[in-house]
């Protein structure tokens, strides 16, 4: 009777991070008091509140905090736009529950 040998196919963690290094890292920092997050990549940074985007991209980080915190009528906007887009999937997420606990 023959024994097969199982040849190892797993790599060092360490090795396959070096090799795949074409990865971008996420920076993400929220900021105090405020809905926001800025988020990094590659250098730039932009704002965000949850998974929306609120701001256009910065070349540095304290740019990104100032835009975000100045609040203008236009960031009220988009504020309120964001928390009526959420209102509205939860609305419709609760719905399908519904249903389907109906259902059966």
């Amino acid at each position: 009777m023959e024994t097969l040998t199982k040849e190892s196919t797993s790599m060092n963690v360490v090795k396959a991070d070096k090799e795949n290094s074409s990865e971008q890292l996420v920076e993400r920092v929220v900021i105090e008091n405020t809905p926001f997050t800025m988020i990094g990549l590659d250098g730039r940074w932009f704002g965000s509140m949850g998974e929306y985007r609120m701001t256009e991209e910065f070349e540095s980080k304290g740019e990104c905090e100032d835009e975000l915190k100045c609040i203008t009528w236009n960031r009220i906007i988009q504020v309120i736009m964001v928390l009526d887009e959420i209102k509205s999937k939860d609305k419709e997420f609760n719905n399908k529950v519904k249903t389907t606990k109906t259902k059966n």
